[in-house]
C-alpha cells in the first residue's frame, strides 16, 4: 500500500516546461513516504508527457498514468468519444488515444529511472452515448496489448444521474465492477468523485465497500469536494479540493474550509481500503488555488500527502 501524488493538479499555474517544472517534480518525489506520481496523459505539448523527467526519477519510483485529462479533452471536441461509447467511431477514437498512452508507457518503462506500474481508465462518455458492453469490448481489446506487467484499472467517476447534473456522468460502479471482474482488471475509487455522485460524504465509503467485496479494489485516490460554491468553482464540481484544515498557518488553506474531506475521513477510508487484498496504492490529488505561490503549492502537496501517509501508516498498524 504505497503513497502516490497527483502533483499535476496542484502545480503552479506558470510552471512551464523547464527547470521550474523539474524542480517541482523532484521536490514532490522527495517528500517522505511518496513512492511515485499519478501522471496525467494530457493533450500534446504538456510537460507531463515528456519521458525525460520520468527517466530522471529514482529507479525505485512507481508511477500510475491517469487517462482522465486526455479523456476530458477529447470529450470537449467530440461528446461521443470514450472507451464506453456506443458510437463505433467514438469508441475507436478512444482506443487510438489509449494506444498512444500505451506507447508512452512503454517508452518510459524501457528507459532508466522509475516506471509505470498501472494505468487508470475511465468509462466515458456520458449518457446517452455510453454502453457497458462497449466498455467491456474496449477493455478486452486493450488488455490484449503487451503492457509488460502494467496493471489496467477502471477509476470510477461520478455516474449519470436523473436528479442532478453530473460532473462526469459516466457508468455506474456496479457495471464497472462487473466488467473488471470479468476481465481480471482493477478498480480505483476516487473519494471526491464518489462524493460528487452521491452528493454526500457517505458515498465514498459505500463505493469502497463494494469494490472490496468484489475483490477488485486496487487503488484509492483522495480529492475533496464541496457542497458549497468555492472561489474556484461551483458546488459539487470536480475541483480536487484539499483536505479541510490541512494547515493552521498557510493562508491558502482557508480556501478548503468547505471541503467535505477531513483527516478523520481519510483515516477511516484508508482503514476500509486496507481490507482489500489487492490494494496497490493510496494517492492524493488536490488542486492549489489560483492565487497560490510556488512555495504554497508545494506546501499544500506536502501537507496533504503527509495526512494520507499518516493514515496509511496507521492502517498498517
Amino acid at each position: 500500500m504505497s503513497v502516490i501524488v497527483g502533483a499535476y493538479a496542484a502545480a503552479p499555474r506558470d510552471i512551464g516546461t523547464g527547470a521550474a517544472f523539474r524542480r517541482y517534480v523532484d521536490d514532490v518525489l522527495g517528500l517522505p513516504d511518496v513512492v511515485g506520481l499519478e501522471v496525467p496523459f494530457a493533450p500534446a505539448g504538456s510537460p507531463w508527457n515528456d519521458p525525460a523527467y520520468l527517466h530522471a526519477s529514482g529507479p525505485s519510483t512507481q508511477h500510475v498514468l491517469t487517462m482522465i485529462p486526455a479523456t476530458m479533452a477529447a470529450l470537449g471536441s467530440a461528446p461521443s468519444t470514450g472507451l464506453a461509447s456506443a458510437d463505433d467511431d467514438g469508441r475507436r477514437a478512444a482506443l487510438d488515444l489509449l494506444r498512444r498512452a500505451w506507447e508512452f508507457v512503454r517508452e518510459v518503462n524501457e528507459g532508466p529511472g522509475g516506471r509505470f506500474t498501472g494505468v487508470e481508465l475511465h468509462s466515458a462518455p456520458r449518457a446517452p452515448h455510453t454502453s457497458a458492453g462497449a466498455l467491456r469490448d474496449s477493455l478486452a481489446e486493450a488488455a490484449g496489448w503487451d503492457w509488460g506487467g502494467v496493471r489496467l484499472m477502471i477509476e470510477h467517476s461520478d455516474a449519470h444521474s436523473d436528479t442532478h447534473e453530473p460532473a462526469k456522468g459516466f457508468l455506474e460502479l456496479d457495471d464497472e465492477l462487473a466488467i473488471a471482474t470479468d476481465l481480471g482488471l482493477g478498480v480505483v475509487v476516487n473519494w471526491g468523485r464518489s462524493a460528487i455522485e452521491g452528493r454526500d460524504d457517505a458515498t465514498p465509503r459505500k463505493h469502497l465497500a463494494a469494490a472490496v467485496a468484489a475483490g477488485r479494489l486496487d487503488g484509492l485516490m483522495f480529492s475533496g469536494a464541496s457542497a458549497a460554491d468555492t472561489l474556484d468553482g461551483p458546488a459539487w464540481a470536480d475541483l480536487h479540493l484539499p483536505v479541510r484544515d490541512w494547515s493552521d498557518t498557510v493562508p491558502i488553506a482557508r480556501e478548503a474550509a468547505s471541503s467535505l474531506l477531513t483527516k478523520d475521513e481519510v483515516a477511516a477510508c484508508v482503514s476500509a481500503a486496507a481490507a482489500a487484498a489487492g490494494l496497490r496504492y493510496v494517492g492524493v490529488k488536490v488542486s492549489s488555488p489560483s492565487t497560490a505561490s510556488s512555495a504554497e503549492c508545494l506546501e499544500l502537496v506536502r501537507a496533504n500527502a503527509a495526512i494520507v501517509a499518516s493514515a496509511v501508516a496507521g492502517a498498517r498498524g
